[in-house]
């Protein structure tokens, strides 16, 4: 193992959504169980939740200048953020057909406490757009705790 590789710590995410639309807000939290490492610099967690049309599994990347988000299973989705706020292109796909959207980071947090080489809390913020017309707002909470199993 290189000093840029660390080993895979399983970890639980606890993962609260809230998605502002028009006027509308809804609110969603669950708890998963994941994998948390770094490798080249990035630092990645992994996990799989199961919802009603199926499992999605879900790996979020944080780089230093971006984020990725990727989702495979009953959804799949791509969505890549830059922190200098570029917009980008992010493809959902859940079963409908595929929609191409734009996607805009508003804010991203990072905090590591306890250990300095565990991530304990990422939060993110971002817009969606479609053909450049605002659709809503996204804001997600993961705290993260090491799995004592």
């Amino acid at each position: 193992m290189t000093t840029n590789q660390m080993e895979r710590k399983k970890v639980i995410i606890h993962i609260t959504n809230v998605i502002r639309q028009m006027d509308a807000e809804e609110k969603t939290a669950m708890s998963v169980s994941g994998v948390f490492y770094r490798d080249k610099g990035n630092r990645y967690l992994h996990y799989e939740e199961k919802q009603l049309g199926g499992k999605i599994r879900t790996v979020l990347k944080i780089a230093d200048n971006e984020l990725l988000l990727m989702r495979s299973g009953a959804v799949n989705m791509r969505m890549h953020f830059f922190r200098d706020n570029r917009r980008s292109t992010a493809s959902v796909d859940s079963g409908a057909g595929k929609l191409q959207l734009e996607s805009e980071l508003v804010s991203m947090e990072e905090l590591y406490e306890n250990k300095p080489d565990v991530l304990s809390e990422v939060a993110f913020q971002y817009d969606l757009l479609s053909q450049g017309e605002y659709i809503g707002s996204y804001t997600v909470l993961m705290k993260i705790e090491e799995d004592a199993e």
